[in-house]
């Protein structure tokens, strides 16, 4: 799977190569470049989501209204995964790219994760923007749990083994952040899932 200097983690890599040379080259996929661009296309992507939610009635009353502030933080967040998981996803189809010290087994599965996790929060973001209850609706919420329970993993695992140190928020410290994170966006969902409309 290598193309001149560069190696591809996985088959999607290889059909993509010369998309991902065309950005590789403009250096792009150095976190300063993609941070800042995609954070500010993250801020473009939760202003037109907020206002679909003004007009969907999403806050209009009940657990939704009283956690308006709590909600829109968390939907501001998927805004911004929304945009630098893609960065990301495509990012780790070329091995020089990723961050590992030598070549781990789980290599050529990091790109397709962060796919995955990509349609999760498309989901998600579809999901907020009808604000139906219709079966669709609930199989979203369904598809979307799946995605938080592996979320719940992750945090606990970093915090059960990964180093508690409140000055590195990658540490152990990241797992009470994705708890309570994840935390929130389930209420958001259960309150989805069950309610009568």
């Amino acid at each position: 799977m290598q193309s001149n200097d560069i190696t591809y983690t996985n088959g999607l890599g290889e059909l993509l190569a010369p998309l991902l040379k065309i950005i590789r080259a403009t250096g792009f996929f150095e976190a300063f470049v993609f941070m800042p661009l995609m954070t500010i296309l993250s801020v473009f992507v939760f202003i037109r989501l907020k206002r679909r939610l003004k007009g969907n009635g999403t806050f209009k009353n009940g657990l939704q209204k009283k956690m308006r502030l709590t909600l829109l933080v968390s939907y501001y967040s998927l805004c911004f995964m929304v945009t630098n998981v893609t960065a990301v996803a495509f990012k780790t189809l070329i091995v020089q790219e990723m961050d590992y010290k030598g070549t781990p087994w789980f290599i050529n599965l990091v790109a397709p994760l962060h796919f995955y996790i990509l349609s999760v929060v498309l989901a998600y973001l579809w999901l907020i923007r009808r604000n139906l209850s219709g079966l669709t609706d609930r199989l979203l919420c369904m598809y979307i749990q799946v995605g938080l329970i592996g979320g719940y993993y992750i945090g606990i695992y970093r915090l059960m083994n990964e180093p508690f140190n409140i000055t590195d928020p990658t540490t152990g410290m990241s797992g009470i952040f994705f708890l309570l994170w994840f935390g929130v966006l389930n209420l958001d969902i259960g309150i989805r899932l069950f309610r009568q409309i």
